[in-house]
């Protein structure tokens, strides 16, 4: 079975979690491809997908959404993971924790209605200063936010490995009608 690993990426963090996603998948198992959701035209043939966004406004990229949109009814056929990619890490220190969780009740109930998922990764990613304007970036950082690299590999690892393994599970045998 071949494993999907797609994405939509504004700035390259979103895309080197995807790309390191699908390394780490191939290296347990044959048959990984990353790419995209702008290059994705069909999900037939794929046995498993993992699709993650970056996270603007508190929503997925307008591509990403549109990945789930055209392809919902063949991505329902078949497992399905998330991960979307914020600044939750970047938050100042008080909002840190709230803010992830109330950023993932958010986006589970709002972007992902089409599609059944397997599960739903929430990961930081690289959040600069340049990011913003002047006194924003002064009042961010005032307020005890943070930038630079953010994301946690090990987190990301574990997740991975836990599709990893559920994907090596042998198929339960289907009700039959």
């Amino acid at each position: 079975m071949t494993v999907l690993v797609a994405y939509a990426s504004a700035l390259g963090s979103t895309r080197e979690i995807a790309q390191h996603i699908a390394s780490r998948m191939e290296a347990a198992r044959a048959g990984v491809e990353c790419r995209s959701v702008d290059e994705v035209d069909s999900v037939s043939g794929y046995g498993a997908v993992v699709v993650g966004s970056a996270i603007h406004n508190q929503a997925w990229l307008p591509p990403a959404l549109e990945f789930l949109a055209q392809h919902g009814p063949e991505l329902a056929k078949r497992p399905v993971w998330a991960f979307s990619v914020g600044m939750s890490e970047g938050l100042p220190k008080l909002f840190r924790g709230r803010g992830a969780v109330l950023q993932q009740q958010r986006l589970e109930q709002t972007q992902f209605q089409a599609v059944p998922l397997r599960g739903h990764g929430l990961f930081s990613g690289v959040y600069e200063a340049s990011q913003l304007s002047a006194p924003l970036r002064a009042l961010f950082r005032l307020a005890g936010g943070r930038f630079g690299d953010l994301r946690d590999w090990a987190a990301i690892d574990d997740w991975t490995d836990g599709i990893t393994a559920e994907l090596a599970k042998p198929a339960s045998p289907r009700p039959e009608a």
